[in-house]
Order: C-alpha cells, then structure tokens, then sequence
C-alpha cells in the first residue's frame, strides 16, 4: 500500500511538472485590444490593428491629386459596438465630423470632412465582425440645378428608337405617367 501512494504521489508530480512546461492555449472568446491601429488604403481612416483588409471585397481608386475614394473591406474577431466606438473616436481624431450613425446589427456611420465624405457599415456576424469603409468627394451643389426636376410631376423619361429597337439617344420629350401627356423638353 505504501508503494502504491508513493508511486501515485510521483506521479502526480510528474503530470504537473509536465503541464507547467506546456504553451498556454489562448481563449477563442477573449476579445483583442482594438486601441491600436494602422493606416490602410485612405491615408486618414485609422483602423483598428485585428480587422484584416479584404481584397476581393476592395476597390479603390486614385484621383489626379494623389487622394484615393472607393471601398475597402475589413473583418476581424472583434466585438461590433466597441469597434463602432473606437471607430468614431479615430475618425474625430482625423477631422472628420459625425453627421449621422445608426446602431444596431447592422450599423452604419456617417462623416464629413470637406470635401469628402466616409460612411462605415458594420455587419456583426456570429464569430467575425465585418467592416465596410467608403470615402467619396463631396457633391458639387450647382451641378444638381442641371437635374430636370421631373421626381415630383410623376414624369418618366423616354427614349428614341426606331421600330423596336433602342437607339440609346435621349428624346427630346417626356411622358408624364400619370396623365399620359407628352411634354418637349427642347427644340
């Protein structure tokens, strides 16, 4: 009996001595610190170090002024709202203002900084957060006075064909839906 709590309490050591030396296993669940981030496609879009970019979901392209506009796709193991907080924190950091977010599952941001504009989409997914950066140039106002303003007559725009082809070329005239009356447009 002596023999067998000794050779029990030995090995007993040897399990444990063994186990020290082991390399830890990380937690799948632990969440990685997303205070630290890195400059990727838009050169003042901070993004947080574990989102990974996306190639295949990427499109960016560059103006003759060196500055870049598109989209550029990230995911990572992170939680959603945090990086939807840290994000808005990194943004007003850069100069771009808030001009509206919408929080949920699905959420989105949108920013300013003239005369560019960013909006973040966030998809929180079961295992993976997926983030979707956009930067545009801003709208030139006076160009939207070139626009006919047909929305709220009900007006449709047609267009010129011979038989029952389409020739592609914009007619001169539009028809307005609701009355069925064609009014020119120009001479």
């Amino acid at each position: 009996m002596k023999a067998r709590t000794m050779f029990a309490g030995l090995a007993a050591a040897l399990m444990l001595a063994g186990c020290s030396s082991m390399p830890s296993i990380s937690n799948p669940f632990e969440q990685p610190s997303i205070t630290e981030t890195y400059i990727s496609q838009f050169r003042d879009v901070p993004i947080p170090a574990p989102m990974s970019t996306i190639p295949s979901e990427t499109l960016v392209t560059v103006a003759p002024d060196g500055s870049k506009f598109g989209l550029e796709s990230f995911s990572g193991r992170v939680d959603g709202t945090s990086l939807a907080n840290i994000m808005m924190q990194n943004m007003a950091r850069q100069g771009w203002q808030l001009r509206g977010s919408s929080v949920g599952v699905r959420s989105v941001q949108l920013y300013e900084k003239s005369p560019h504009y960013a909006a973040i989409f966030y998809r929180e997914g079961v295992v993976n957060t997926s983030m979707d950066v956009w930067v545009v140039n801003g709208v030139n106002v006076d160009i939207l006075s070139l626009v006919p303003e047909m929305h709220n007559s009900g007006a449709v725009p047609s267009y010129s064909g011979s038989g029952s082809g389409f020739s592609g070329a914009p007619a001169s005239s539009y028809t307005d839906v609701s009355s069925g009356q064609v009014t020119k447009l120009s001479e």
